[in-house]
């Protein structure tokens, strides 16, 4: 080999050292300079953590070559990650910082904070909720704080109900509940089994107890099916025992399963048989009826005859029918026999017609059963009548075989105002 070419790769090899050193001061210095507040170090715990947890006590020997190097790539690739995540949380305390001393007149300045200390959650929750004593409105600072939990419990529920049996001790029982919700729900995002068998195993020896308990029960089951989870949600509630929580689980399944599939909500009740609580029936009407009215009193024409349900579920599905189509409904009415279970409905039909029909709705109203409430009504329909069409209304009265208690009821009754929904 020619002096000349050593000399070259000597002065290579020389220059490739020297690029190595510096290179690693950098890498060195960068750490340095984005090591985190002494007070952030739940990373570092968890890091360990999750190495101890995934790292046999006693490798076999003869993979342990094996587990030590896979320990070394995962230490590295998790204090990346650390890192970047502190990284991270640096960045968004200078977002909050800008967002914080945004004017309170700009509109977006509470959902910036709401968002970024949500964000800031995944990596310091305890720093996100310190900040959020910071927001002066006291419903934006819990909002805030609801979204902080909830944001904390999906990533790391046990520690976030730890803190929460300190910290809300001594909070006003509203508050409390309602932050306990946002931890259950972030929970059952991740893990719904071990959010459930949490709320199912709280205290239920006082009523107010035992409305917490239900409530975060439902939250569960709420957030379950909305995530996917139904035939789960379904399962769990079908091996609880018999008794008023099961009963309202059961109406949280119905009222999320019929917003998206009211025909296999009806068929889930129908599974259950003649012990079926109405109270299921009424609220399965109730979705169904916003969505497809024709539908769903077709189900309830199923019913067996005097069913509970039927007086509650007719109202429910004329009152939104009639939103629509005046007509059809007035016909699906007239198809039902007549019954005092249906002055409800009739109700319902004749304050939304007395707007359009007020002859007519006045017909309606007539037919109803119940005193009170037929006197009420026409009442309506009559104040309505009388300012839109005053001339026919004078024409009914007078047509009319009223006494003249009857009479001055009508002639006296004011127009209410007008219900109709868009």
């Amino acid at each position: 080999m020619k002096r000349s070419s050593v000399f070259l790769y000597l002065g290579l090899w020389c220059a490739s050292l020297a690029l190595s050193f510096v290179a690693g001061r950098e890498f060195g210095s960068a750490d340095v300079n984005h090591a985190p507040p002494s007070h952030q170090h739940q990373p570092d715990v968890a890091l360990w953590q999750a190495q101890t947890m995934r790292t046999p006590l006693n490798p076999p020997p003869e993979a342990e070559e094996t587990t030590l190097g896979s320990l070394a790539l995962g230490t590295e690739t998790e204090a990346r990650v650390a890192l970047l995540d502190r990284e991270t949380s640096v960045h968004t305390h200078r977002l909050l910082e800008a967002a914080f001393a945004l004017p309170l007149s700009d509109p977006r300045r509470s959902k910036e904070i709401r968002d970024l200390l949500g964000h800031l959650a995944r990596s310091d929750p305890r720093a996100a909720l310190e900040l959020s004593d910071g927001i002066t409105s006291l419903r934006e600072a819990q909002r805030a704080r609801r979204q902080i939990l909830e944001q904390w419990a999906t990533h790391d529920p046990m520690t976030a109900l730890a803190w929460a049996t300190d910290a809300l001790t001594d909070v006003p029982t509203n508050l409390r509940n309602s932050q306990m919700l946002a931890i259950l729900r972030g929970f059952a995002q991740t893990n719904a089994a071990g959010a459930f068998q949490y709320a199912n195993a709280l205290d239920d020896s006082t009523p107010s107890a035992m409305r917490l308990k239900e409530r975060l029960l439902s939250e569960v089951i709420e957030t379950q099916i909305r995530g996917g989870g139904l035939q789960d949600a379904q399962t769990t509630i079908a091996l609880m025992p018999e008794g008023q929580s099961k009963n309202n689980l059961q109406r949280e399944l119905v009222n999320e399963w019929a917003a998206f599939d009211p025909q296999s909500a009806a068929a889930y009740i129908q599974s259950l048989g003649d012990g079926a609580p109405s109270n299921l029936k009424s609220d399965l009407i109730e979705e169904w009826a916003k969505k497809d009215p024709p539908a769903a009193a077709t189900w309830l024409n199923s019913l067996p005859e005097g069913d509970p349900a039927f007086a509650k579920a007719s109202a429910t599905i004329t009152r939104e029918w009639t939103l629509y189509d005046l007509a059809a409904s007035s016909e699906w009415l007239n198809s039902l026999p007549a019954s005092p279970q249906l002055d409800r409905a009739v109700a319902a039909y004749t304050a939304r017609a007395s707007q359009e029909d007020p002859a007519t709705a006045m017909s309606w109203a007539e037919s109803i059963n119940n005193d009170g409430l037929r006197t009420r009504m026409m009442q309506k329909v009559a104040g309505s009548w009388k300012s839109n069409d005053p001339a026919a209304f004078s024409t009914y009265l007078d047509g009319g075989d009223f006494n003249s208690k009857q009479r001055k009821l009508l002639e006296s009754a004011k127009a209410w105002p007008s219900n109709r929904r868009d």
